[in-house]
């Protein structure tokens, strides 16, 4: 089959396109031909090696649509032909945090692509458990996102900050991928969304995803305009999706005892921050990572009901990954990267 590697860790260019033998599922797992795969800043920073677990050699990717072509003996033939997401996590099913239903916390688990089971093939093999059946008004494009970027937001919002109707959210890199999803996912539970991007040609597409107000900051210093349109209030919820040049800011733009959802961590590094701030305002600062089975159904249905609009920046066929890469890297993407076709 045909499938993309990068044998060494590199620049975006760094990818080849090669063949090697398709996957054979075991009794419990099951074959899929990848329908689109999109592009997670993870895999950019599993590309550059700045993901420790990560080795040369990988298929990336674990944002994945596709049909079921093949199931293991333990399989039920039914499933042949079933138009599915994959499950982003391989977990192991037996430990504490997977018999509660927190697969996304397992301690034994691996993500998609870094052992297996990637996404920047023709196919590939995963256990049966990890395939979630796609509605039938919801077609395999928009359905790609539906574990992450969209179900990530669903954790974040819902599941770690505990969002509720009224409440006001702050959504930092408000033109990425994550952030178009988190301003429309906001909206339909009728909360109040304040956006800020550091890009002022992102800010229509930011506007047009439901976003109450859109600061374009290109220097980082956006907590006085937050105060203000705030009435000095500040804001309940913060959805950290860049961190490194924004957590600070962030954290003076919140109301007392306001959740910190941290999901990024665009530049891999660590970042300061004031306790005394912390502390004053009584903030809870959370970290937000994988979806749940539970989040996934949820995205699922928000997409086939049209809550929730797939935003894709650019598709591109599997051999093209690099310039996906590139315009990640870049951030001159306004939602997604999809790759599709070869």
């Amino acid at each position: 089959m045909n499938a993309v590697v990068f044998p060494a860790f590199g620049p975006p260019n760094v990818f080849r396109a090669v063949r090697v033998d398709r996957p054979t599922p075991g009794p419990d797992e099951a074959l899929v031909r990848i329908h689109a795969a999109g592009i997670c800043y993870h895999d950019v920073l599993s590309r550059g090696g700045r993901i420790p677990r990560d080795t040369p050699g990988q298929i990336l990717g674990h944002e994945i649509s596709g049909v079921v072509e093949e199931v293991g003996a333990n399989g039920p033939a039914s499933r042949i032909g079933e138009r599915v997401v994959i499950y982003q996590r391989i977990y192991c099913g037996q430990c504490p945090n997977c018999l509660g239903g927190r697969q996304d916390l397992c301690r034994n688990s691996r993500v998609l692509g870094e052992h297996g089971g990637g996404g920047y093939a023709e196919y590939c093999c995963v256990p049966l458990r990890n395939l979630v059946p796609v509605p039938d008004a919801l077609d395999l494009d928009s359905a790609t996102l539906a574990v992450c970027p969209v179900g990530t937001s669903i954790r974040a919002l819902v599941g770690v900050a505990e969002g509720k109707v009224g409440d006001t959210v702050l959504v930092t890199g408000a033109g990425g991928g994550l952030g178009l999803h988190q301003i429309q996912l906001a909206r339909a539970l009728n909360m109040r969304v304040i956006a800020v991007t550091s890009s002022p040609g992102k800010e229509e597409a930011i506007r047009a995803a439901g976003a109450h107000v859109v600061i374009v900051s290109p220097d980082g210093a956006f907590s006085g305009e937050v105060w203000r349109q705030t009435g000095k209030e500040g804001v309940n919820i913060v959805l950290e999706n860049v961190v490194s040049t924004t957590l600070g800011e962030s954290l003076r733009a919140c109301a007392s005892r306001a959740s910190v959802v941290i999901l990024g961590n665009v530049e891999a590094r660590p970042v300061s921050l004031d306790p005394g701030l912390v502390i004053g305002r009584r903030l809870r600062i959370s970290g937000s990572g994988n979806a749940t089975y539970a989040d996934v159904r949820m995205a699922l249905h928000l997409m086939a009901t049209g809550a929730i609009k797939p935003i894709v920046h650019a598709f591109l066929p599997f051999r093209e990954v690099g310039e996906g890469h590139r315009l990640m890297e870049s951030r001159e993407t306004t939602g997604r990267v999809l790759l599709k076709g070869w």
